[in-house]
């Protein structure tokens, strides 16, 4: 079961993020930490202990490249969640899963299913 995962939805949309949490939470996911900017994000990171990231990649117009950099490096699973498509990501992210919003619980389930 997922109940013990900590998972930081960062997602600009409020409107959005209240939907990712609401899946993650149907799937089975019992802490769930929403930021809707880089800066927030930055907070839970240094105040908990994050297992799983699903990261917009445009935060108000800034990417959230660092903060994923940032989370890998700390051990954390990442997805990029994105309606831009095919985005080029630096190579050190090139290989993250990508969800191309919008995207249904099935389809993140299997993002998921897939983190180590």
């Amino acid at each position: 079961m997922n109940n013990d995962k900590v998972v930081l939805v960062v997602e600009d949309e409020p409107i959005i993020g209240f939907a990712l949490m609401d899946m993650l939470q149907e799937l089975g996911y019992g802490k769930i930490e929403l930021a809707t900017t880089l800066a927030k994000a930055n907070d839970f990171l240094e105040q908990s202990k994050i297992d799983i990231a699903l990261l917009d990649v445009n935060v108000h117009g800034e990417r959230s490249y660092g903060l994923a950099n940032e989370l890998r490096g700390r051990g954390v699973s990442i997805i990029f969640a994105t309606g831009y498509g095919d985005a080029e990501y630096p190579d050190a992210l090139k290989l993250v899963p990508t969800l191309k919003k919008p995207f249904n619980q099935e389809e993140l389930n299997a993002a998921l299913s897939k983190l180590s």
